[in-house]
């Protein structure tokens, strides 16, 4: 799966639509760490970046973003303390194209701990050393683009145990969020 994407971003610009459009994104995460259940609640949190966008068929695009996003997760015994993740991440996904500019969307996402913090009424501290740096994701979702740019909703699973422990023996964190979004169209290149 990898190979076939990283092959089509490398061959998109022989074969081109005629459209690239690059802007800025935004929106609000819902997020948490391991299953649902597990001990941790969802909390609202942001991401912010830029999008780089090509349409490569009437019915088919590649999309690759930069992104500043805000995840972790709340305890669910104790209102006041959260854990809050601070990710750089490049999502690379493939869009297809139904009637009227809707898509559908998936592809892997690559993030890397920028830092990490535990808050517990007040009181914060630094965990980022025990926060595994690189994560893996995968991404699904959907959305619409627009003559402003886009707008849509996005779901992410993570692959990557965050904790750092061995799954057999210890608490397993994994990145699971949503993502509502909005983008804006900075500049368009037609072919």
């Amino acid at each position: 799966m990898k190979n076939i994407l990283l092959a089509l971003i490398l061959l998109a610009p022989l074969y081109s639509f005629g459209q690239i459009t690059w802007g800025a994104k935004g929106g609000a995460n819902i997020t948490t760490l391991g299953k649902f259940g597990s001990g941790n609640t969802p909390q609202l949190r942001m991401h912010a970046g830029f999008y780089y966008q090509q349409r490569v068929e009437q019915r088919f695009g590649l999309v690759a973003e930069l992104h500043y996003s805000m995840q972790g997760a709340r305890a669910a015994n104790i209102s006041r303390r959260y854990l809050a993740y601070n990710y750089l991440n490049l999502p690379l996904l493939i869009k297809f194209y139904n009637q009227n500019d809707v898509y559908f969307e998936i592809g892997p996402q690559l993030g890397y701990l920028l830092f990490a913090n535990l808050h517990d009424d007040g009181f914060t501290q630094s965990i980022t050393s025990q926060v595994k740096r690189f994560d893996f994701t995968g991404l699904i979702g959907g959305g619409k683009d627009t003559d402003f740019g886009n707008y849509g909703v996005r779901a992410g699973v993570g692959f990557t145990n965050t904790s750092g422990g061995s799954v057999g023996n210890a608490v397993v964190f994994r990145n699971i969020f949503l993502q509502l979004y909005v983008g804006f169209t900075l500049g368009q290149l037609n072919e």
